[in-house]
């Protein structure tokens, strides 16, 4: 039963980073639009290769735990 709460918790705790990244990336993405001045296209690519990089650096701070 123990190792199931904490199971739980674990997944939660990841639901609310998630939820929680993902409001912050829309907001950044509201304000960019209404902000800069370049396209929405170039907004999605920026975020696409932004996305990407945190991709790669939670891999690499994964291998080294």
């Amino acid at each position: 039963m123990g190792e199931l709460f904490m199971w739980c918790t674990d997944e939660l705790a990841d639901v609310s980073f998630v939820q929680a990244f993902s409001l912050l990336m829309k907001l950044f993405v509201d304000h960019a639009e209404e902000y800069l001045t370049i396209s929405e296209q170039e907004i999605s690519d920026f975020v696409e290769k932004f996305l990407e990089a945190i991709l790669d650096v939670l891999k690499i701070k994964l291998k080294a735990a």
